[in-house]
Order: structure tokens, then sequence, then C-alpha cells
């Protein structure tokens, strides 16, 4: 009888054992509040985001007032060098995207893009300190952009080039219409900012 409870015990000690290292050997991964770890649901946040804020850039272009000195048309190497960005970013949601901060750094993502979106529409009639000022707005569009679908790697090959590209445009637009201009823009230059009141 006492070898018998003895051999149940040992079984039931060792079925018990396997069970707990089962569980060691694959630890349960915390669910995210939203599925980013599924690699379509990022791909739709991706989409979604982009087609809106293409959405609020063109009803912001129709309910403005108009620019107030002559535009610049963008060097033509600039919308394929964004294709390439934005393609380089989108292969990489698959490999490399997923739940930051258990979906809550996702979730803040897209909280940003759409303060992005409601500032783009704001800033639809110019502001008075800033000379380029929808330009900035894009920017913190794109550094939420990775953000959102949790791809680190984003702000490096969207991110950046975006924030540099867009500099350099600016700074180019400066001089075209200093050049066209001249005293007067040069008037508003030094009493304006870029992108950031105070700072650029």
């Amino acid at each position: 009888m006492v070898s018998g409870f003895t051999m149940a015990f040992s079984v039931h000690d060792v079925s018990r054992g396997g069970m707990l290292s089962c569980a060691a050997g694959n630890p349960q991964k915390e669910p995210s509040v939203i599925p980013f770890d599924e690699a379509m649901f990022r791909f739709g946040t991706a989409g979604t985001l982009l087609l809106l804020y293409g959405l609020t850039e063109a009803f912001a272009r129709r309910g403005g007032a108009g620019s107030d000195r002559p535009g610049v048309p963008p060097p033509r190497w600039l919308k394929p060098a964004s294709f390439v960005a934005i393609s380089a970013f989108y292969l990489l949601i698959a490999p490399t995207g997923g739940a930051m901060l258990g979906g809550w750094g996702n979730v803040v993502g897209i909280a940003l893009a759409g303060f992005a979106m409601a500032l783009r529409f704001a800033v639809r009639r110019g502001v008075p300190s800033l000379r380029h000022p929808t330009v900035g707005v894009r920017m913190v569009f794109y550094a939420s952009l990775p953000l959102a679908v949790g791809v680190p790697w984003g702000w490096l090959v969207l991110t950046a080039p975006a924030v540099v590209l867009s500099a350099w445009c600016s700074v180019r637009e400066d001089r075209i219409l200093c050049e066209r201009l001249g005293a007067s823009y040069a008037d508003v230059m030094s009493r304006t900012h870029r992108w950031v009141p105070g700072m650029w």
C-alpha cells in the first residue's frame, strides 16, 4: 500500500514537473492593448494614417487663404526620393514592426499623428512667426508614423531623410525667394523662423 502510494506520488511529481518545465520553456507573451503584433494590422494602420493625412492636407489647402508670396516648385528628384523612403519604411513593417510597450507606445504614435493632422489644419492660413509651418507639421507626422506601427528603424529610413530633405528644400526656397523679392523678403526672414518658433 505504501509502495502504491509512493509510486502514485512519484508519477504525480514527474507529471507536475514536466508541466512546469514546459511552461518555463514556452513563456506566454503578454498581450498588447491592440494587436500590433499582427503585420496586417500594422500595414493597415500605416496606410490609414497616410490616407488621413493626405485628406487633411487636401482640405487644408482648399480652406487656406493662399500664400502671400510666390511659391517655389520643389526639385524634381524630391518625389522619387520620398517614394523610396516610404517604400523602405513599408518593407520594414512586417519583419521589424510590433507592439511597443505593450501597445501603448503605438497608441501614443497614433495620437501624435492625429495631433499632426489637427495642427496641419490649424496652420492652413499661415502662422505669422513662421515661414514654412506646413513643412514643420509634416515632420511631426513623419516622426509619429514609425512609433504608431512599432518600427523603430522607420526613424532612420523615413523620418531622418524627410527632415534632412525638407530642411534643404526650405533653405533653398528662402534663398530663391530672397533673390526674387529682394529686401522685402529679407525683412520677412529677419522677423520669422522656418519651422519652430524661436528656434529654426
